[in-house]
């Protein structure tokens, strides 16, 4: 009682309120790569904890966690072995929550953003493990100017085949732009089927994948999983960046909200495939189809646009392994092809026992390290 000290979060005080122990943190703060590259400061924030009386429960504490933002709580049962974290987090205003982050998510401060939030959870520890459940009811977001989206030509970060930054600019009356009705219909539909088979009726995110995010289930071995509608993998690709962290996340989720509303999907389905990453130097669907079969996209067998789908989950490692190498592999682009609802079965079924030939690699294309390439040292891109 009466404890000030400086810790990694901040400067916590500690004092009691009867038989509870209140900690509070002022100033607070984040500071980890996983949740942001810069840290992010926080309002004043109140953890309040009290054990629960009577013989059978003396080992379960009530808890609750307060600030501007949110007011939470939790009931722990501790264990010989560890404890276990029952927590609550009743309606809270979404723009509350962005505010309190605006640290690492700059958007809030013009991003007009309404709706709430609700979630629930359990984790255990030492042992850590995760569940989450999240509720959003009436998400919108204004103000971050997507609509200029809608049509016309744009600037897109597309590097160099040797891995070096470059900017192109791309959109209607570019020569790399293709017109969604110029695309065809199997690699849209193969794209749709290999990274957002739900993308037709989502509002521009997923709540159960986003869930999965925030309770990744194994501490040790922690890292940003999927959980990236088409939408907002486009809202990464032109205003997100690739940074691995959740604020990345939550840039992202603001502009995919946004861009459903003033985009609608058939041009963010179109502006997906005509900047997406497909390799060293191929951004977009014209220069990728181009480089690995040689061909238009309209002219791709469904067996090849499950292919260049399917290569979408980690793009560099399949320029390396399978162009470079010439050895495409079929086991995921099979997969892709069997999830293309719009083809009759028997002819998906026709096409998987179709060989698949990839396009000469040319002789100066380049052989990529791992760790020079855009995507990670796995070759895949952050997602």
């Amino acid at each position: 009682d009466g404890r000030i000290t400086t810790t990694a979060v901040g400067t916590l005080s500690f004092s009691r309120d009867g038989e509870a122990l209140l900690i509070r943190c002022a100033p607070c703060r984040l500071d980890h790569a996983s949740i942001a590259s810069r840290t992010v400061a926080l309002p004043p924030t109140e953890l309040r904890i009290a054990r629960r009386s009577g013989a059978e429960s003396n080992n379960v504490l009530d808890l609750r966690l307060s600030s501007v933002a949110l007011d939470g709580t939790a009931v722990a049962t501790l264990a010989p072995t560890g404890v276990t974290v029952q927590w609550q987090l009743p309606s809270v205003q979404l723009s509350a929550l962005y505010r309190a982050l605006v640290d690492a998510v700059p958007e809030a401060r013009a991003a007009q953003i309404s709706g709430t939030l609700q979630a629930q959870g359990r984790f255990t520890l030492p042992a850590f493990r995760a569940t989450t459940t999240l509720s959003f009811n009436g998400f919108e977001v204004s103000g971050l100017g997507t609509e200029r989206l809608q049509y016309g030509r744009f600037a897109l970060a597309c590097s160099h085949v040797d891995g070096t930054p470059r900017q192109v600019f791309t959109g209607e009356g570019e020569k790399n732009w293709v017109s969604l009705d110029a695309l065809g219909t199997l690699l849209p539909a193969a794209v749709i089927a290999a990274e957002d088979q739900r993308f037709q009726q989502h509002t521009g995110f997923d709540e159960t994948e986003i869930a999965r995010v925030l309770a990744p289930g194994d501490a040790e071995e922690f890292r940003l999983r999927g959980a990236s509608t088409l939408t907002q993998q486009l809202a990464r690709t032109l205003f997100a960046g690739s940074e691995r962290s959740a604020a990345r996340k939550l840039r992202e989720l603001l502009y995919a909200v946004e861009m459903e509303r003033t985009l609608g999907k058939p041009r963010i389905l179109e502006l997906y495939l005509n900047t997406v990453d497909w390799g060293p130097g191929l951004c977009g669907a014209r220069a990728a189809s181009r480089a690995y079969f040689g061909k238009r996209v309209t002219q791709l067998t469904p067996l090849e646009a499950a292919w260049l789908a399917g290569s979408l989950r980690a793009p560099h490692a399949a320029y390396q392994q399978q162009f470079i190498a010439g050895a495409p592999e079929y086991e995921r682009a099979r997969w892709v092809l069997q999830q293309m609802r719009s083809l009759p079965k028997a002819e998906r079924e026709r096409w998987a026992r179709r060989p698949l030939a990839l396009a000469a690699a040319k002789a100066d294309a380049p052989a990529l390290a791992g760790a020079d390439n855009p995507s990670d040292a796995r070759g895949r891109r952050p997602r």
